[in-house]
């Protein structure tokens, strides 16, 4: 429908005032007379939400922008900014106060119904930015979302709501309050989900000390930003579950690897699996990785508990390393306090010739890439070993005294192996074979007693085991 077809006759009164702004609007660009006093009282009698906002439609205008734009019949055919000029234009008669007066009114009201111009709001400049290079991510980009974006806002400025409200800063500046997650992401023409991603991002790195906490943080600010490369430490968009994704990102900022990588591995254990049974050094990451975690993670420990006894090899391996491990402990004991437990267990100072070796081959299993040699502990061992027997036999006291703790130690273990059996029902038990069992073992005894004799005189008696 054309403007020209228009008549007053077939308008009403409401129609016939928007009609009339329209024309002043198309005349010269709009004449500061007639535009500024119609758009007043169009403004003044809220006529725009009067009439309807489309041809087919009867509903009104609800957002005063749509009014703006919407084409002939039903709005002014113009552009928001082109509005925005036309404001700026003083109306020859704003030398009379009731005439200014009405037109700072119909101003304010504008500005009120459009909200800030877009190069006066940092929230929807920020929005525009984010929009455009979200794909890109960055450091940048969180910025974007962390100064503009305060979880839980509520609609926060939808322009038709005439709730553009402003905040204060802490030194007492005006400062745009932030807008919801939900806003930002519809202004920007993304979602709710991708902004919190960015949100959280800011949210990790700010605890790290990277980047400035969102409450020191305001719509339109601008901060030094981290290397670019960072950004991947603290984005992602592979996990869903934070409590997962919070404790990968702990360690590896602990670890001083990359986020994204780990949280890659974390997403595809089929991947991780493959690795390590084809790679031995991604398997040897793997079981240091899983010691430390052993540490703290009880049900870790008894599952690596319960793999180990249902595996014999495993078992064996275990024995095996347990024995080369006290091994380098005996080796270096020796090093380090210069002391070393005979073959009879006695504990003597080590001679110098062997505490020289055993600092030799300590510093060269020290030195090797294996921290756990194999061989090379063993060999320390044994050649330590050996250098203590020699000592020992080359020294007269050191021997008898080894001799004799030897002796000392069997007849301990003989006497208490007897005394374990003592309280048992022997008479009721006894047989041919047990009894001749015990029989030769006093004959031991008996014999052992001879030998001693020419040194304890009297004090030992030769029982007849006949008499027994």
């Amino acid at each position: 429908m054309s403007v020209k077809i228009e008549s007053n006759s077939y308008l009403t009164e409401e129609q016939q005032q928007v009609y009339q702004l329209r024309e002043s609007l198309e005349r010269n660009g709009g004449n500061p007379v007639g535009f500024l006093g119609l758009l007043a009282a169009v403004l003044r009698g809220d006529t725009w939400r009067k009439i309807p906002s489309g041809v087919n439609d009867e509903e009104p205008f609800t957002n005063f922008s749509d009014f703006i734009t919407a084409k002939p019949p039903f709005g002014l055919g113009s552009d928001v900014e082109h509005v925005r000029v036309l404001l700026q234009l003083r109306h020859p008669h704003e030398g009379v106060d009731h005439v200014r007066e009405e037109m700072e009114a119909m101003r304010a009201q504008v500005r009120e119904l459009l909200g800030p111009a877009p190069d006066e709001d940092p929230i929807a400049q920020d929005a525009r930015r984010f929009g455009a290079y979200a794909r890109s991510g960055g450091w940048v980009f969180g910025l974007l979302v962390a100064r503009s974006v305060q979880p839980g806002q509520g609609h926060g400025g939808d322009r038709s709501s005439l709730n553009y409200q402003r905040g204060e800063r802490i030194d007492g500046s005006s400062v745009l309050n932030k807008v919801s997650a939900k806003r930002f992401a519809a202004m920007s023409g993304t979602t709710s989900t991708r902004v919190m991603r960015f949100y959280r991002a800011w949210e990790r790195a700010a605890a790290a000390g990277v980047v400035p906490t969102f409450e020191n943080l305001v719509p339109g600010q601008d901060v030094e930003l981290p290397e670019a490369e960072l950004w991947s430490e603290y984005f992602t968009k592979y996990e869903q579950s934070t409590d997962r994704r919070e404790s990968i990102a702990e360690q590896a900022e602990a670890a001083g690897t990359s986020y994204t990588e780990a949280m890659k591995v974390a997403k595809n254990p089929a991947a991780l699996r493959t690795a390590i049974l084809g790679d031995p050094k991604t398997a040897d990451a793997a079981r240091k990785a899983l010691t430390d975690r052993m540490e703290d993670d009880v049900d870790l420990q008894i599952a690596m508990a319960r793999t180990v006894t249902a595996m014999p090899e495993l078992k064996k391996a275990i024995v095996t390393e347990a024995r080369r491990t006290d091994q380098l402990d005996y080796v270096r004991r020796v090093a380090t306090e210069g002391k070393l437990k005979t073959p009879a267990g006695q504990l003597i100072d080590a001679p110098s010739a062997v505490v020289a070796e055993a600092e030799r081959r300590l510093a060269a299993i020290e030195h090797l890439e294996d921290p756990n040699p194999r061989e090379s502990a063993t060999e320390a061992y044994e050649a330590i070993q050996e250098l203590v027997a020699q000592a020992i036999e080359e020294d007269p006291d050191v021997r008898v005294s080894e001799q004799r703790a030897r002796v000392h130690k069997v007849l301990t273990s003989t006497a208490r192996n007897i005394a374990s059996v003592s309280d048992a029902p022997l008479a009721d038990i006894a047989d041919e074979e047990l009894i001749r069992e015990v029989t030769a073992l006093q004959e031991s005894v008996n014999a052992l007693i001879a030998l001693l004799s020419p040194q304890t005189g009297n004090r030992l008696r030769v029982i007849d085991s006949k008499a027994i």
